[in-house]
């Protein structure tokens, strides 16, 4: 027998990272190929001095592959994990985002060339653009990294110190180079660097201050989230309250690109109001502070009247500023300034912003005052295990911090984007994401792998549209609807089909369901196609766009359509109202049904669980989202055709929920947003050829490294992972189920 040929271990895992290195060289840049020169795209991305970069790269990997156990101990110190954070932020602002929006691409690299071309500009700013950002990309990093192996407290210091130098420089320096330039700049590279050397900076602390052996980053984070609930809230929305007041833009931010102050001063004498003139002259900042203040003094002596008196006084003074947007933008557009034509328009991030840093405070304030919990942590330097009851208060500190966090951003942080990116939140972040958490109670829930979600999406929009009459066979005239109204019935309809797919495939798992429901996916569409009775209009679409919706009560008369912010509005109504059903439906008898159905569907049976029912209602009610998307999406859209519910669409929405976390409604959410943001993101970033394959290299990254998905279940997560009986992440139900074994 003839013995094969095979390379040793460290050859073969040499070629494996070198080649990798050679795929990063073609990724990472803009060559581009030909269809008369197919190795062009090769051999500019290789054949030139910049491959001796991404080859070291690959020595490195292989090296750190190569004595794992070596490097292991050093990686888990405390400092590494925000080291390799703020790398990868620099790396981001440096190579990815822009510096200066006037000029060509904006990137960094071409923004630094211009620059330490023009002798005119200050020598700092030509310094730093032309070594110090290397010296804050590669020799800071490095530095940091050799104290933290070493347990060199000096140099973690002296690390630490010109990492925040060079944070500063880095704002400095462009703002320099920008006002020489004298173009309307609104790029966020300078900004994102001053936060990765931040990061960098608290790194080199941390290695100076800490003495343990591994780092404990979860439970450092909760215990200090329990040490004053609403705290970091505060602090959070202090920063951002601190640049809307002073540098961020209110007005304008197109032409004159106005400041708070110039603002003021532009509409001093004007006839816009007592209030809105106030609250630009000096009434912003008195309640800006009274909120911080206040606030500050509720998370610092965990006082319940002070947190709710904080929280009050931030609603009072984001409606103010609200008010105050509104009738500037009103006069504005009234009196012919700035190009804008009604209200809402023309407005800069400054007035947005400072909502965001109200409410963030308001929040921690709040959060102060709902906290029950007294007992005070354990100090930070101590290597005890946190108590079970702080530990669950302490996750829970966390969770309700970012979810507040969250809902200011998602509230506030919309106006702020362009118009691209408002089209993009509710046209497809906005709908993929209520397909995925409809998706998960389906496949993340009961554990039945649905193919052909598509369908019931393309069965709410068809069913929005013959209710609104925009198909060719019209219904009757008291059946006609307005949108809003016309979502119980799409709802119903949908969760019929649930039950008409669930109905013949009870008896069928795995694979063979997978294929049913994918056929009944096609089934959909091609009927949609072929347009059987002259119903769906065949591959044309709707015969007549889908009208927008309308709430008129007499005496108050709201129509959307003006802007997607309306839609963007209405969806989060519309997630809000999702996510508090299925939140209650996850722990009730029937999300337990479903889990015990995708862990063991006979043994479920044995206990009593009717598989049949639940199986059925699982299909339902997942399809039931499907509905209400549909409604949103064609009357957001107004046209829409068979082709928009092809059977990609569903194999995303399954990459979704799986990406996010199977079970996990967080997850499914999070999974969604992530994947269905990064196409759009890397429009600007890479070239158009180029986005699938860094799009799978995302996917491949997580596979790997984080099977069980961005947020997964604590469930999910334990199954893959094991569990602990230290670990702050496990219900005290399960500490002890012992590690590797399934729950």
């Amino acid at each position: 027998m003839k013995r094969r040929f095979a390379l040793p271990p460290a050859v073969s895992r040499l070629l494996a990272c070198l080649g990798g290195s050679v795929v990063l060289a073609m990724m990472v840049g803009t060559q581009q190929g030909s269809q008369q020169d197919y190795g062009l795209a090769f051999r500019e991305s290789v054949l030139d001095v910049r491959i001796i970069w991404f080859l070291l790269l690959g020595v490195l990997a292989f090296l750190a592959l190569t004595y794992r156990d070596v490097v292991t101990p050093y990686v888990r110190r405390p400092g590494v994990r925000p080291l390799v954070i703020g790398v990868l932020v620099l790396v981001a602002s440096f190579f990815l985002m822009k510096w200066y929006d006037p000029l060509g691409d904006g990137k960094f690299g071409t923004f630094a060339d211009a620059v330490t071309q023009t002798p005119q500009v200050a020598a700092l700013a030509r310094a730093f653009f032309g070594w110090l950002w290397l010296v804050g990309l590669i020799g800071v990093p490095v530095a940091i990294f050799v104290a933290i192996a070493l347990r060199l407290r000096w140099l973690a210091w002296v690390g630490a110190a010109v990492a925040a130098v060079l944070g500063v420089l880095a704002v400095v320096a462009h703002n320099t180079a920008a006002t020489f330039a004298g173009g309307v700049d609104h790029s966020y590279g300078a900004p994102t660097a001053f936060a990765g050397f931040a990061i960098l900076a608290g790194a080199g602390v941390v290695a100076a201050t800490s003495g343990e052996e591994t780092a404990a980053t979860r439970q450092f984070i909760e215990r200090v989230m329990a040490f004053r609930p609403g705290l970091p809230l505060v602090v959070v929305g202090l920063v951002l309250g601190v640049l809307a007041l002073t540098v961020a833009t209110w007005f304008a931010p197109t032409g004159d690109n106005l400041t708070l102050v110039d603002t003021a001063n532009l509409f001093a004498g004007s006839t816009l109001g007592a209030l809105p003139a106030a609250v630009l002259g000096w009434l912003g900042y008195v309640l800006f502070a009274v909120v911080v203040l206040l606030a500050a003094a509720a998370v610092w002596v965990r006082s319940r009247p002070l947190g709710w008196a904080a929280a009050g006084v931030a609603a009072v003074s984001i409606l103010a500023v609200l008010y105050t947007l509104y009738a500037t933008s009103s006069l504005a557009a009234e009196q012919g300034y700035g190009g804008g034509d009604g209200p809402w328009q023309n407005l800069g991030s400054g007035g947005w912003l400072l909502c965001i840093a109200l409410f963030s405070a308001g929040s921690g304030g709040a959060l102060a005052a709902l906290q029950f919990f007294r007992r005070e942590p354990a100090p930070f330097s101590t290597n005890e295990a946190v108590p079970g009851r702080l530990r669950e208060a302490s996750r829970s500190t966390t969770m309700r911090s970012l979810a507040l966090f969250a809902v200011g951003l998602a509230l506030f942080y919309p106006p702020t984007a362009n118009q691209f990116w408002q089209q993009s939140m509710t046209t497809t972040i906005g709908v993929y994401v209520l397909l995925a958490v409809g998706l998960n109670v389906v496949i993340g829930w009961a554990g039945l792998l649905d193919l052909g979600f598509i369908a019931f999406y393309a069965i709410g929009s068809y069913t929005t549209a013959y209710l609104t009459g925009s198909l060719p066979v019209r219904p009757p005239g008291w059946l006609l609807l307005s949108p809003l109204w016309a979502i119980p019935i799409a709802i119903a309809v949908c969760l019929l089909a649930g039950v008409l797919l669930g109905a013949p495939t009870l008896r069928l798992r795995g694979d063979y369901l997978a294929i049913v429901t994918l056929g009944f996916g096609e089934i959909i569409r091609i009927i949609a196609v072929n347009n059987p009775g002259g119903f769906t209009n065949g591959p044309r679409g709707v015969a007549k766009p889908v009208p927008h919706p309308v709430i008129d009560l007499g005496f108050i008369r709201f129509e959307w359509g003006g802007t997607s912010l309306q839609y963007w509005y209405l969806l989060l109504v519309l997630l809000a109202i999702v996510l508090v059903f299925f939140y209650r439906l996850e722990g009730s008898r029937l999300g337990r049904s479903w889990a015990a159905i995708r862990e063991d569907e006979v043994a479920a049976q044995a206990t009593g669980v009717n598989t049949t029912r639940v199986k059925l209602l699982a299909f339902a009610i997942g399809a039931s989202t499907s509905g209400l998307v549909g409604v949103f999406f064609g009357s957001q859209v107004g046209y829409f055709n068979p082709q928009n519910f092809v059977l990609n669409n569903s194999i995303l929405i399954v990459a979704y929920v799986v990406f996010g976390g199977m079970g996990s409604l967080v997850g499914a959410i999070a999974g969604a947003a992530v994947l269905t943001w990064l196409p759009d993101f890397l429009r600007d970033q890479v070239p158009a050829e180029d986005r699938t394959m860094w799009i799978g290299a995302v996917l491949l990254l997580m596979m790997i490294f984080r099977p069980q998905g961005l947020i997964p279940a604590r469930r999910r997560k334990a199954e893959l992972t094991g569990l602990a009986s230290d670990d702050a992440s496990v219900d005290r139900e399960l500490r002890d189920v012992p590690i590797r074994e399934g729950v």
